[in-house]
């Protein structure tokens, strides 16, 4: 029987991270040990701490993951001597952090020069560069001068033994439309217009829910003040939010007017499609073509409340169609977004003639 082929996971990350954690089960459904070597010390340098405690194994693959610029260098050092490949999915761009998204750099600081001068070191230091949609592969292209060559799409996905199909909610009489914003407070996320969306509809049957946690949250709940139909629920153990959204009609994905915004598909979305619920997203033009068609999905401009409020006044009018449409949201995420898809995204990627190293 042949040796399974080993990949290295390298750096300073999460591996419990959404992301990573899809990756690596995927990784092992696809034959793969997967090894880590987390770097404790200083990123940059990574490679001379794996000279005195690295890994004994060659590996077949480095991997470095999520947000984890700091370690690419220093594991494609590492790598490369070894005739290793290694692909880098970073997710994010630095620099778009720092100046489009925050917004705390001007594009003509010095140090905003510098940042993007380096990642784009950084970017062309890989093998392979993987994103969440084909908007950012675009903007890696664009920005970071990452060759369109080296560029491969694969989407986040969620864990499904986790996220898992609720039935249709039981609405008893005279109770309120239900619905939710889960996740992180960024300024891509755009909570501040889920907020107004609320106040259009004070006086309407539709419950506002938030749960979450980040440096905004304290601004959207300053927002949301002296709103009645507006509540934040209290945080729940990671392995009970299928349940939190099972009790709602509708969930939110992302509304902010940033430029990243426009390219993400969110956390959020996967996770409420793979448990049948219906989504309310701004436009992304990442997302599976047969979305457009989908009931389950509405898009919606960025930064508009209003349009949040008639999606939801939309589906609130539909109450009598929404476990069908509650069925055909986990339909078109096992068609479209589930582990089977990205496996065979991945099991592409990782058998790419663009791996394939000679010796130096």
């Amino acid at each position: 029987m042949a040796e399974k082929k080993r990949v290295l996971w390298w750096g300073r990350f999460d591996p419990g991270y959404s992301r990573n954690r899809v990756y690596i089960s995927l990784f092992k459904r696809l034959g793969w040990e997967v090894d880590f070597f987390f770097v404790k010390v200083w990123p940059r340098f990574g490679d001379v701490e794996a000279f005195f405690r690295g890994p004994s194994a060659r590996p077949d693959l480095v991997w470095v993951p999520v947000c984890r610029q700091r370690d690419i260098l220093a594991a494609c050092r590492w790598a490369h001597r070894r005739n290793v490949p290694v692909i880098f999915d970073p997710m994010i761009s630095a620099w778009d952090k720092k100046v489009l998204e925050q917004q705390k750099w001007d594009e003509e600081e010095r140090r905003a020069k510098r940042l993007l001068a380096l990642e784009k070191k950084m970017m062309s230091a890989p093998d392979m560069v993987t994103c969440d949609t084909s908007c950012h592969a675009d903007f890696f292209a664009s920005t970071l001068g990452v060759p369109r060559g080296k560029l491969r799409v694969l989407f986040t996905g969620t864990d499904e033994k986790v996220f898992v199909p609720q039935p249709p909610r039981a609405r008893k009489p005279g109770e309120p439309f239900k619905v939710l914003y889960h996740g992180a407070y960024l300024p891509l996320h755009g909570t501040e217009y889920i907020v107004e969306a609320a106040r259009m509809t004070q006086n309407e049957p539709v419950e506002w829910n938030f749960l979450g946690w980040g440096a905004y949250k304290a601004a959207t709940e300053a927002k949301a003040a002296g709103l009645r139909n507006v509540r934040f629920l209290e945080k729940v153990p990671y392995v009970q939010v299928p349940s939190v959204i099972g009790a709602h009609d509708v969930v939110f994905g992302v509304f902010g007017t940033t430029e990243k915004a426009s390219r993400v598909i969110g956390n959020k979305v996967y996770e409420a499609m793979a448990c049948s619920r219906p989504v309310v997203n701004e436009f992304c033009s990442g997302y599976p073509p047969e979305a457009a068609d989908c009931r389950a999905i509405k898009f919606i401009p960025p930064g508009d409340p209003r349009a949040i409020a008639d999606a939801v006044r939309a589906y609130r009018a539909a109450e009598a169609e929404l476990p069908a449409i509650d069925a055909e949201a986990r339909a078109f995420f096992d068609a479209h977004l589930s582990m089977k898809i990205i496996e065979k995204q991945l099991e592409s990627i990782i058998s790419d003639p663009l791996l394939e190293r000679n010796p130096r």
